[in-house]
């Protein structure tokens, strides 16, 4: 069951998306119905059947060690997420082909953004998109795949995704940033981490039908390419999330940084400028 739910997003673009043609359907059905009510509910039924006290220690604890050092989490998580920015800004111009041509150029963002759902709005609301997209798009998911999921599959497969995700990990007394280059050099394949690649497989799995969206006839050729990258980053976001030196404020200022890179580009191409230019 716990499986079905991490592909839920999957599942709710190709149906909802691809039905409705519509981006912002499948991206607010996504939040709201597959990241927040299946976890609620599946939540409930483990309560039901005796769970309730376990669950309810869990996120106190988790409160309590968000809450710990919030600032300077969150400064270390905005400056790894300035980084991404740069890089995602730099890859997607890249992609955008503005100066020179190649096989894998990205002739035009705007017509697929307007063809699912954005063509019969105004620009102040895909400023409002934008916004939402960025900020909330983040909360959602870090506590989706790299909170709830992370912990009920652990669970499930018997391995104590719980205490790992409590902060547990040693940051060897040598700093947040070495701690973490440390951590990173841990993250080859045993049976716990095995878990963790895994949900960050199911993370970029939903990935790829944006990638469709965007890239059109080109897209099987960045599919693969955005699969790896989307991988890599979810694991990046599990592992500053089990960090105690970062944890999820870090996670969550990453993420929002990368998604706000992808909402300046679309907002780019969306402006009324930008489409009175192309036509």
């Amino acid at each position: 069951a716990i499986v079905l739910i991490g592909l839920s997003p999957l599942f709710n673009c190709v149906l909802l998306g691809e039905s409705y043609s519509s981006v912002l359907i499948a991206m607010v059905t996504m939040h709201w119905g597959a990241m927040l009510v299946l976890p609620a509910l599946y939540t409930a039924v483990r309560a039901w059947f005796g769970h309730a006290r376990p669950t309810l220690q869990f996120y106190r604890a988790l409160a309590e060690e968000t809450s710990q050092d919030f600032v300077q989490k969150s400064l270390r998580g905005g400056v790894l997420g300035v980084v991404f920015f740069v890089g995602a800004v730099f890859f997607l111009l890249l992609f955008r082909c503005r100066t020179a041509s190649w096989f894998f150029c990205v002739k035009n963002f705007r017509d697929p953004l307007e063809e699912y759902g954005f063509e019969s709005h105004s620009f102040l609301f895909r400023m409002f998109a934008a916004v939402y997209f960025t900020l909330w798009n983040p909360v959602a998911e870090e506590f989706f795949w790299r909170v709830f999921l992370h912990r009920e599959l652990g669970t499930a497969l018997g391995i104590g995704g719980e205490e790992s995700l409590l902060g547990q990990m040693d940051s060897k007394d040598v700093g947040p940033w070495m701690g973490l280059v440390y951590d990173l050099l841990e993250t080859l394949p045993s049976r716990p981490t095995l878990v963790r690649w895994g949900i960050s497989c199911l993370y970029a799995s939903y990935h790829m039908w944006p990638v469709k969206v965007v890239f059109q006839d080109i897209w099987i050729y960045y599919a693969p390419l955005g699969f790896c990258f989307l991988v890599c980053l979810g694991r990046l976001l599990l592992l500053l999330r089990e960090n105690p030196n970062f944890g999820l404020p870090a996670a969550y200022l990453l993420h929002v940084w990368v998604d706000a890179a992808f909402a300046a580009l679309c907002l780019f191409e969306l402006h009324p400028l930008a489409v009175a230019a192309a036509r």
